[in-house]
């Protein structure tokens, strides 16, 4: 039943405080949701409203007690969306685990200061294209389960771990080559001598990334520009990269088929 605490509950979810202080984040529409009612992600409640056209979606996934149908105009009060959705989960926060120094495979991403949660949500789709599960965020990132960052992502979230943690400790700590992106560079994507297995530092747009990262990074890489653009989207800048090293990794090769 839909109440007005359980209304006030969902709306405080907008605030990272409060996502950290009960654990839970938001996800709205049918695509996002249905990635996560078919991931291991634990949903501890779910709206819908009659729009909903596929309610197997939904059926044997969440428990009855957890289901809460609604009014649109109820949807329109807890939604951040235009257009209010036909169904709202609230998901738990996963609790991954990893340990730094065993990392020592695959292509990894590292952010520094990235703020924009259109960018965040893009990169982890990027990651989750490129089959790369791990992105390490600095505590100034703008938070993944931002509600912003959530739909932007596409449902990727589900499958790409997002860690948030003192990226100098992870740079430290990790046995891998640490690549940060520059501007300018003599070694570029196309001419480096990189294995596959790394971690690829991304600054933010407007600050780059900070001196204290840079001096713990091993080898720096740019994107070569032919044009007169002044920068590169951060999450633009990271498409091209992972899809050159990847290319490196995999050969050209679809690794699925």
């Amino acid at each position: 039943m839909f109440s007005k605490p359980l209304e006030k509950y969902i709306n405080s979810l907008r605030v990272k405080k409060y996502r950290e202080e009960h654990k839970c984040f938001v996800a709205e529409g049918e695509k996002i949701v249905s990635e996560i009612l078919h991931s291991e992600l634990i949903v501890d409640k779910l709206l819908f409203t009659d729009k909903l056209k596929d309610r197997g979606m939904i059926m044997g996934k969440v428990a009855q007690e957890h289901l809460v149908v609604v009014e649109e105009h109820e949807m329109k009060r807890v939604s951040e969306l235009q257009t209010p959705p036909a169904v709202l989960a609230l998901v738990q926060i996963p609790e991954y685990k990893i340990e730094i120094n065993k990392l020592n495979k695959g292509l990894h991403l590292i952010l520094d200061g990235i703020q924009d949660p259109g960018n965040m949500g893009t990169i982890i789709r990027i990651a989750d294209w490129f089959g790369i599960e791990n992105i390490f965020c600095s505590e100034n990132c703008v938070d993944a389960y931002n509600p912003k960052v959530i739909q932007s992502s596409m449902g990727s979230i589900v499958r790409v771990k997002v860690f948030e943690k003192n990226i100098n400790d992870v740079l430290t700590e990790s046995p891998l080559p640490k690549i940060l992106t520059v501007m300018e560079s003599d070694t570029t994507i196309y001419n480096n001598d990189f294995s596959e297995n790394a971690m690829i530092v991304i600054g933010s747009e407007g600050k780059g990334v900070s001196e204290e990262v840079k001096k713990l990074c091993t080898h720096s890489i740019s994107i070569p520009k032919f044009g007169k653009a002044e920068s590169l989207n951060a999450a633009v800048a990271t498409g091209i990269i992972c899809a050159i090293l990847s290319e490196k990794k995999f050969g050209g090769k679809n690794p699925n088929h």
